[in-house]
């Protein structure tokens, strides 16, 4: 029997890798596109991610930092970026923990949000690192299936490797 250990995501931290990227306050406006923005509107959530950006979970059991790297899975970074910087993952829990393999979070606490997401899936990515220790992955349904779940690699999972899960980050910090 898998146990599920509910520890929640209560807010993220991005780190001055983003905070480079944030606009400056000049006294205008906002650009209209980006006001737009909504977690209500997959579509909408298109910004292309940094090269390299770092991202801390703060969890009822401590915080965690995840660097993140575009060009270990572009597809699967971008959609994690959007959906980091439009706070998807706040108040989220852990549902899956599986000791020695992993624990994945990626259900948003709002059903309105959640159920919109379900279809929002995006193409896989090439894999390019190995689903080893510490590594974050995409959990998918099969292909071109990725929506918002995801995983921590807690052993080594390279086995994954072969059925097209591709790491995008590694766990730096907090794993334990």
């Amino acid at each position: 029997m898998n146990k599920t250990i509910p520890i929640v995501l209560a807010m993220l931290i991005f780190s001055s890798a983003l905070a480079e990227q944030a606009p400056k306050k000049t006294g205008t406006a906002p650009r209209a596109a980006a006001s737009k923005a909504s977690l209500l509107n997959p579509a909408s959530l298109k910004e292309q991610a940094p090269a390299l950006f770092k991202v801390q979970f703060t969890t009822t059991q401590g915080d965690f930092v995840i660097e993140v790297t575009r060009a270990f899975a572009p597809r699967g970074v971008d959609r994690f970026y959007n959906l980091v910087k439009n706070h998807f993952y706040d108040g989220a829990a852990f549902f899956r923990v599986i000791p020695e393999f992993v624990a994945q979070f990626g259900i948003n606490p709002r059903p309105e949000v959640s159920k919109v997401w379900e279809q929002a899936t995006i193409q896989d990515d090439p894999v390019t690192q190995s689903n080893t220790r510490g590594m974050i992955t995409f959990a998918t349904a099969g292909v071109n299936t990725r929506p918002t779940q995801v995983f921590v690699s807690l052993g080594d999972n390279s086995n994954l490797n072969s059925m097209g899960f591709a790491p995008f980050g590694k766990v730096i910090s907090g794993i334990e």
